[in-house]
C-alpha cells in the first residue's frame, strides 16, 4: 500500500527489519532482567535521574546519523542494530508516561508493549509478503544492490536477486539493460566457509538422516500431543469457570473475578484461542502420517494463534513474568520454521515423484 505516496519498498536487506525487532525485544527483556537482579538501582544523585529513556533516544539518534550520513549495508546493519537497542529502552519506560504517578511498574504496561511489537511484526509482514513489486520498485532495488557491485562485495545470491529483480522491471527503460549486463559480468564474492555455515550444513546433513524414521515423527508428535492435552485442560477449565459463572455459582465468580478483571470478554477470546490452536494441533498430528510439512505447517499456526490471541491477556494479568511463555513459544516457532525449511528441501532433493508431489501439494 503507497497511501498516494511513490515511495519504493526496500527488497535489498530485508532481513533489517527483523534485526530491529529482535534487537529491541531483547534490548527491554535485558534491562528488566537486569534491573529486577540489581534491585532497581538509579543512575544519577543529589536530585538527579538519568533514565534508560534518555539511552533509547541516544541509540535511535545514532542510528538515524548513521543512515543519514553513510552508505553501506554493513551501516545499516549497525543502525537497526542500535535503534532496535534504543527503541527497546525507550518503550520499556512506556508506563511512566501513560500515569499521573510516573509509575513503571504499571501492569498493563508489558500487554501494551507486546501488542506494539506483534502490530509492528505484522505490519512489516504485510508490506513485505502481500505485496507484489512494481516496475519501478524492482529497478529502484536492482540500482540498490548495483552499490555493492562496484563496492565488489556483491555476491552470487544478491546478484542473482539483482538479475530477477531487473527481469520484472521495465524492459524500455535503458538502465535496465546496461545493469543486467554489469550483473551478468560480475564476478561474486565468494561465500568463506565460516563456522555457522558448517554447524548449518551439517545440521542439513544430519536432519535428512533422521526425518524419515519413525522414532523422529514419534517424539514431534508427542511434544505437540502433550501440548495438545495442555490446550485442552485449559478449554475445559476455563469453560468450566465461565459456564459456573453464568450459573451464578460463587466459587466459579470468584476464579472469574481473579482470572479476567470480572470482565468474560478474556476468557471467551481465550477459550476461543485454546479451541483453535487445539483443533490445529489435532489435525497436524493427523497430517504427521501423510505430511511431515503439511503437519509442521499446522503445528505453526497453533504456536502463532497462542502468540498473537493468548499471550496478550497473558501478559495483562501477570505482567513481564508471561516472557516465560513467549519465549518457549518463539523457540518452538523457530524450531518448527527450521524443520518446515528442510522438508522442503528434502522435497527438491527425493528421488520418488509421488514423494514430491505430495509435499508440493502439502506446503
Amino acid at each position: 500500500m503507497r497511501f498516494g505516496l511513490r515511495i519504493p519498498v526496500r527488497s535489498a536487506d530485508s532481513e533489517l527489519l527483523d534485526t530491529f525487532l529482535v534487537s529491541a525485544i531483547a534490548t527491554l527483556l535485558i534491562i528488566r532482567i537486569y534491573l529486577e537482579a540489581a534491585g532497581y538501582p538509579q543512575l544519577g544523585g543529589e536530585g538527579l535521574h538519568i533514565a534508560h529513556v534518555l539511552w533509547g533516544g541516544l541509540g535511535m539518534l545514532l542510528a538515524i546519523l548513521l543512515l543519514l550520513l553513510f552508505l553501506s549495508s554493513t551501516t545499516r546493519l549497525i543502525a537497526a542494530l542500535v535503534g532496535g537497542a534504543g527503541f527497546g529502552a525507550f518503550i520499556d519506560e512506556l508506563g511512566k508516561f501513560l500515569t499521573s504517578d510516573n509509575n513503571y511498574f504499571f501492569k498493563p504496561t508489558a500487554a501494551i508493549v507486546y501488542v506494539i511489537f506483534v502490530l509492528l511484526f505484522l505490519a512489516v509482514r504485510q508490506i513485505r509478503r502481500f505485496r507484489v513489486l512494481s516496475q519501478e520498485e524492482c529497478l529502484v532495488n536492482a540500482v540498490e544492490l548495483a552499490e555493492k557491485l562496484v563496492v565488489g562485495n556483491l555476491t552470487e545470491v544478491e546478484r542473482d536477486h539483482a538479475l530477477d529483480l531487473l527481469s520484472h522491471a521495465d524492459q524500455s527503460e535503458p538502465l535496465v539493460a546496461t545493469l543486467r549486463e554489469r550483473f551478468r559480468a560480475a564476478v561474486p564474492q565468494a561465500l568463506q566457509p565460516t563456522p555457522m555455515r558448517r554447524i548449518g550444513t551439517a545440521a542439513t546433513a544430519r536432519y535428512r538422516s533422521i526425518a524419515s524414521s519413525i522414532l523422529f515423527r514419534r517424539v514431534i508428535a508427542g511434544v505437540f500431543v502433550l501440548q495438545g492435552i495442555s490446550f485442552l485442560l485449559s478449554v475445559i477449565a476455563a469453560a468450566a469457570v465461565v459456564t459456573g459463572s453464568l450459573f451464578g455459582i460463587e466459587s466459579a465468580t470468584a476464579a472469574l473475578d481473579e482470572a479476567a478483571g470480572g470482565s468474560t470478554l478474556t476468557s471467551w477470546i481465550q477459550l476461543a484461542a485454546g479451541v483453535v490452536a487445539g483443533g490445529l494441533i489435532v489435525a497436524g498430528v493427523v497430517a504427521l502420517r501423510r505430511s511431515r510439512l503439511r503437519a509442521f505447517h499446522l503445528f505453526e499456526l497453533a504456536v502463532l494463534v497462542d502468540l498473537f490471541l493468548v499471550q496478550p491477556f497473558a501478559f495483562l494479568d501477570s505482567g513481564f513474568t508471561a516472557t516465560v511463555d513467549v519465549l518457549l513459544d518463539v523457540g518452538l516457532l523457530a524450531i518448527l520454521r527450521y524443520l518446515e525449511t528442510q522438508e522442503r528441501r528434502l522435497a527438491l532433493h527425493d528421488d520418488a515423484p509421488g514423494v514430491i508431489g505430495a509435499e508440493r501439494r502439502a506446503g
